[in-house]
């Protein structure tokens, strides 16, 4: 027969491995948006960021403009566009990186509540 103690402890074990299971996923992902944030970032945001019509098209301010200025010109615009990319590319790498210390609290904190439960519950086993 289980004891409260023993009960409580390996409930606890559970909870936390669910969680570290999780965050190391999270983690994971994380990791990938770091080393490849092109194919992290949304879809919106790349197919936009893609060609000078789509990043145009894609700004209601060029588009009034365009009736009382003039377009600004292709290179101007390649040039404003791939800022825009590389601006979007460190974003998504900070978040990537954001969300990895996150998860390496976690990681941290379930791993402590992991490990002083369990040997809490192998304490609470011994007759």
């Amino acid at each position: 027969m289980k004891s409260k103690l023993e009960i409580y402890a390996l409930s606890v074990c559970f909870t936390a491995v669910v969680s570290l299971v999780i965050s190391v996923g999270i983690a994971g992902y994380s990791v990938f948006e770091i080393l490849t944030p092109e194919l992290t970032m949304s879809s919106y945001e790349y197919d936009r960021l893609q060609t000078n019509d789509a990043y145009r098209a894609s700004k209601p301010l060029c588009n009034e403009r365009e009736n009382t200025e003039q377009r600004p010109s292709e290179e101007e615009l390649t040039k404003q566009r791939k800022e825009a990319f590389e601006m979007e590319i460190r974003s998504e790498k900070r978040k990537g990186f954001q969300t990895l210390i996150q998860c390496m609290i976690f990681i941290f904190a379930s791993g402590v509540a992991l490990f002083i439960h369990w040997k809490m519950a192998k304490k609470a086993r011994m007759p």
